[in-house]
């Protein structure tokens, strides 16, 4: 096959994998392969140049679709991505044949390297993972629970190693390798049935239901808005108009919210969610709707988890809060989001997780984004968490990607996951991935996704207690690779 045409199939199945709305996860296996085959039949200034603008392509392409705010904020540290990713194939090219019996690991142990540099270096969280593509292959999921999505990159990348140095050298040379190739991976796809089948998830269940206001509250608070003459993204403006005027407009959205949580525990809620941002609250009004609230909350034996947008006085004037009120009617936490996207103007809160017991289990909550950093989320598993409530807040380019991310954060930690999600996609997940509840805000004229979770007791993973240990061992695999295939060139030559 010709060089140029590996490297236009190679990219066009990149851009299948990545896709947020009609990706295939499938193309992620295979990509690599083409991509690697090119890299080795051309020379080597090429296969930089073309690796990393197909790497290049694919990152600009996602974040073409995840909004133009997105893309002027993050096109450098993605392309930084797209540098670390070409390595691993720079890797394989240079190292790979010198490594001996190891040649179909260069590839995945500086894959996975790259991808963890990435994180630790730009604060994106695990966004460009190769392994997060797979969310909805539940016996692969479950090696997020040992080695976190790293893991399953590892896996895919190997997979496309091994086949394309079969493709090169043919079948008698990489006959061992590929036997035990088919064996280790045979093991990780059994192991994950046999986690499946023999570790499900408690019984004990808690129903959880997620609401969002109408489309005729939004349409009303809209209106009013602009008849006071502001944006409820400007939040100096916010601040600084009428808070009669402002709070009457913001009223629409709350009290639909008020009455939605009362029907929904009237029809046998346990735990009530908002989601992100999308009731706004001025800080004069805030005591007034938690002890609204709180009334509701009291007189039905419930827990109700509001999420707004608060609007204050001091600068940046806007936090991003989740209030969770228990049954006594008392608030339980008040938590700021810890890591604002690069669109959120506002202050980060203290980065600490909060819980509070329940007859359910222990409860947690971070919001939206905060979702995509493991160091969030396996707070929670260190609290003895059941459940993770996750508020959140996302647009239509974004499709399931947020959701399909947090997945991977219930599987590492082992609990429980409810993902709330106003324009976007809403999702609850056990421990072991399965999505037990689903609902799409683009496909509704009022979002509701109710689902009875499975809690108590939280199920202990390898991941919560060692974190990314292999992402560490891998990136330690990497920064050595080129002393041991320098080695072996050099008494290979004498």
């Amino acid at each position: 096959m010709k060089p140029r045409l590996l490297w236009w199939l190679g990219t066009a199945l990149l851009l299948l994998a990545v896709h947020t709305d009609w990706n295939v996860p499938l193309a992620a296996w295979v990509f690599p392969i083409f991509l690697l085959r090119y890299a080795r039949q051309v020379p080597v200034r090429r296969a930089i140049l073309m690796v990393g603008l197909s790497l290049l392509i694919g990152q600009l392409f996602w974040l073409g679709v995840t909004g133009l705010l997105f893309v002027l904020s993050g096109l450098l540290a993605f392309t930084l991505l797209a540098v670390l990713q070409t390595t691993a194939f720079l890797a394989d090219r240079l190292c790979a044949d010198r490594a001996g019996p190891l040649r179909t690991l260069v590839f995945p142990v500086t894959l996975v390297a790259g991808e963890y540099l990435f994180t630790v270096i730009t604060g994106f969280g695990d966004f460009g993972a190769l392994g997060s593509t797979q969310s909805a292959n539940l016996p692969l999921l479950q090696t997020a629970s040992v080695t976190g999505v790293y893991g399953l990159t590892f896996v895919l990348a190997w997979f496309a190693s091994v086949v394309n140095t079969g493709w090169a050298e043919g079948w008698p040379p990489v006959k061992r390798t590929v036997l035990v190739h088919a064996c280790v991976l045979g093991l990780v796809f059994l192991a994950g049935g046999a986690r499946l089948l023999f570790d499900a998830p408690t019984t004990q269940t808690v129903r959880v239901a997620g609401i969002s206001p109408s489309a005729g509250a939004d349409k009303a608070s809209s209106e009013a808005l602009e008849r006071v003459g502001v944006k409820y993204w400007r939040a100096e403006e916010v601040s600084a108009a009428d808070p009669a005027a402002v709070g009457a407009a913001f009223a629409p959205v709350t009290e639909d919210l008020v009455t939605r949580t009362r029907q929904q525990a009237s029809a046998g809620a346990k735990i009530v969610v908002w989601p992100e941002t999308h009731a706004r609250v001025l800080e004069r009004d805030q005591d007034a709707l938690l002890k609204r609230v709180g009334a509701e909350a009291k007189q039905a034996g419930i827990h109700v988890e509001l999420a707004y947008a608060l609007y204050t006085k001091q600068a940046p004037h806007i936090r991003n809060v989740a209030v969770l009120v228990g049954p006594t009617g008392e608030v339980a936490w008040t938590y700021d989001k810890t890591r604002p996207t690069p669109m959120e103007p506002m202050t980060p809160g203290p980065g600490t997780v909060p819980t509070a017991d329940s007859p359910y289990g222990r409860l947690a909550t971070v919001i939206c984004y905060d979702a995509d950093f493991r160091d969030l989320t396996r707070q929670a598993a260190d609290k003895e968490t059941a459940l993770l409530l996750v508020p959140a807040n996302d647009w239509s380019g974004f499709g399931t990607l947020h959701a399909e991310k947090a997945t991977f954060r219930a599987v590492e930690n082992g609990y429980s996951l409810f993902r709330h999600s106003t324009h976007g996609n809403s999702t609850a997940v056990d421990d072991q991935g399965r999505i037990l509840g689903h609902a799409d805000y683009f496909r509704t004229d009022q979002q509701t996704l109710v689902a009875d979770l499975p809690v108590q007791p939280r199920t202990q993973t390898v991941y919560s207690h060692v974190g990314d240990v292999f992402a560490w061992l891998c990136l330690a695999a990497a920064a050595l690779c080129p002393l041991w295939t320098y080695t072996r060139g050099r008494t290979g030559k004498r």
